[in-house]
């Protein structure tokens, strides 16, 4: 729950050692998540750690977007959204507003997840958003 928007499902088919992870998991870069529809970073980031701890290493991966994936595409991803978030709420606690942090925007290591329609300052915005309103502020 709570991922991409508030009706994520993820789909194991055992039989076939494959997952389908709909839009809580894609290739093309950063992720949309539909915060007007009950979605989170958060809950994002918490939906590819639940999957990837509970299949197997071998299983064969179905993005929302995207070709045939990895359980270690899924890893590659789930720690970018960890470590953006990380940078975005670190600069959130020290008091910087949403304009000085996607000034200031991501390290040069993100810059080839910037494309297609979230561009690093959505997702920057993404974040604070999704990181204010968990928080209730």
């Amino acid at each position: 729950p709570n991922g991409h928007t508030d009706g994520d499902g993820v789909i194991y088919f055992t039989g076939a050692n494959v997952v389908h992870m709909g839009d809580d998991f894609v290739t093309y870069g950063f992720p949309f998540v539909d915060l007007n529809s009950g979605g989170s970073v958060e809950g994002i980031i918490k939906t590819v750690g639940n999957v990837i701890a509970k299949v197997p290493a071998n299983a064969k991966i179905i993005p929302g977007h995207g070709p045939l994936s990895t359980v270690e595409d899924m890893k590659k991803f789930q720690q970018v959204l960890i470590e953006t978030s990380d940078i975005v709420r670190k600069q959130m606690q020290a008091g910087k507003s949403l304009d000085e942090i996607k000034a200031a925007g991501l390290p040069a290591k993100y810059d080839s997840w910037s494309k297609g329609f979230i561009t690093t300052p959505i997702w920057i915005e993404t974040i604070y958003k999704s990181a204010t309103k968990s928080s209730g502020k």
